[in-house]
């Protein structure tokens, strides 16, 4: 068996391997564009579901605060209204009159013992 080689022959050869490798190089890069869109198709999908789950937290977040700066003010007021408030603050003066009374005598003795 004889195989002969002409240079028209060999250039058609060399031609459909660069063909073949072309075709091949373009369906795996094809393949490799659509993997990566749906990558970031899953991608673009988690950044929005937790988008959406950091707004939730923030409306969470932003009840709980307000709560608590209610549950605050609901507390000082039902402090201010008991009545152990108003009986230690009607010691306390209690306790500041008998002190300025003790200063006046201490003064009033200072002043009589010169």
């Amino acid at each position: 068996m004889v195989i002969e080689l002409t240079l028209s022959n060999v250039i058609s050869v060399l031609a459909l391997f660069v063909a073949a490798l072309w075709a091949l190089l373009k369906r795996v890069g094809s393949q490799q564009e659509r993997r990566l869109a749906e990558r970031f198709d899953g991608l673009s999908q988690s950044l929005a579901s937790i988008a959406q789950a950091q707004d939730s937290n923030a409306r969470a977040t932003q009840e709980l605060e307000r709560q608590l700066l209610q549950h605050q003010v609901e507390m000082a007021k039902e402090y201010v209204r008991r009545d152990d408030y108003v009986r230690d603050i009607a010691s306390l003066g209690t306790r500041i009159d008998n002190f300025a009374l003790r200063v006046e005598r201490a003064l009033n003795h200072l002043g009589d013992s010169k």
